[in-house]
């Protein structure tokens, strides 16, 4: 496998991260998960512009312009053979002093490397469970997509210790929040619901994506808080992720969500297909 790294396309068995590196040291890095479909990233822009958002947040210097970052996936993409693919571009605020001090740092460190896409999901969707972590409601680090993920994955590994593929995250008032790596939406009464960005969520590409093509297509959405129990109480359940795309959920907490346990219900199907509708458009 050949990845990009500061300019430079390299073996992946090369060593490329010196000890002394801040997203090694402290996790001070950022990233974006993307997808892309026959050789190009749907909604390249969209990510790239997150990412600069975060950065200028955290205070970095100059990022490496968003021309130069799609070429670097373009290339990546091209010597691995891989049109379509789950790829991943990581910064990190790069090499400085052992301690915590960003501004000992020089200039970020710039990553990618792409991956084959995982399989297909089962035609009945993935099992939820609701983790004990919650979403931080005082860390502004909640809306950025940080290389400090270990909240994440101890919420990810609680779920899988209970047979559930994804978690779900509460945040500290109580209200629902995202999953681990994927953001949540819930369909009652005939209508589109997800967790506002007050909730503690990281606005995902796709779910952004999934409320346009609902408000295009006249299905009514609500952008509020969400409390657990309405989710008992949902007609659908499902997910989004850049990679993954739409997941439906059939069960949450081990208990069977809406009428049909083996398929998508109507609105999530709906969606799925207006989606990848969307990615061969664009």
């Amino acid at each position: 496998m050949m990845i990009y790294c500061n300019g430079r396309l390299i073996s992946a068995d090369q060593p490329v991260i010196s000890p002394l590196d801040h997203s090694f040291l402290y996790g001070h890095g950022l990233f974006e998960t993307m997808r892309a479909y026959n050789g190009k990233v749907f909604r390249l822009k969209q990510h790239l512009q997150r990412l600069e958002a975060s950065s200028a947040f955290l205070r970095w210097p100059e990022l490496p312009s968003q021309e130069e970052i799609s070429q670097a996936i373009v290339s990546v993409l091209d010597s691995n053979q891989l049109p379509n693919a789950s790829v991943r571009l990581t910064l990190s605020r790069g090499m400085g002093a052992p301690r915590p001090d960003p501004g000992c740092c020089g200039q970020p460190s710039v990553l990618v490397y792409a991956s084959p896409l995982p399989p297909p999901l089962p035609a009945e969707g993935w099992q939820v469970a609701t983790v004990t972590l919650r979403r931080n409601l005082s860390s502004p680090l909640v809306t950025i997509k940080s290389a400090n993920y270990l909240d994440n994955m101890l919420a990810k590994t609680e779920a899988k210790a209970k047979g559930a593929q994804e978690a779900l995250m509460l945040n500290t008032d109580g209200f629902v929040a995202e999953g681990s790596m994927s953001n949540l939406f819930l369909v009652a009464k005939g209508r589109l619901i997800t967790p506002d960005e007050n909730s503690g969520i990281l606005p995902g590409i796709t779910r952004s994506c999934i409320i346009e093509l609902a408000n295009l297509n006249g299905i009514p959405v609500e952008v509020r808080r969400v409390r657990p129990e309405e989710l008992t109480k949902a007609e659908e359940i499902f997910l989004t992720s850049s990679v993954m795309e739409v997941i439906p959920v059939n069960m949450l907490d081990g208990c069977l969500i809406g009428k049909n346990h083996t398929e998508a219900g109507g609105i999530t199907a709906r969606l799925v297909n207006l989606y990848r509708e969307l990615t061969e458009k664009e």
